[in-house]
């Protein structure tokens, strides 16, 4: 995995200074592109399916899938 090599963010590619996953799926982001993420409908939704995920001990779930007006 490159999460800290990353140097730009997978989805608006701006320069990384700090750095999260997607809760959505597996993109390394910036905390704008969080943010967006964060009052998207779904949001919610998909913090519930990781947290049952690794629950079920799943350290590798890739997430609901990014929604079309993230991209």
């Amino acid at each position: 995995m490159d999460f800290f090599q990353k140097a730009n963010c997978d989805r608006c590619g701006k320069k990384l200074t700090v750095r999260t996953m997607s809760m959505f799926n597996s993109d390394t982001i910036c905390l704008d592109c969080k943010k967006k993420e964060e009052a998207h409908p779904d949001y919610v939704r998909a913090r519930q399916a990781e947290r049952e995920a690794v629950r079920r001990g799943d350290g590798n779930y890739s997430g609901i899938g990014l929604p079309p007006d993230l991209r």
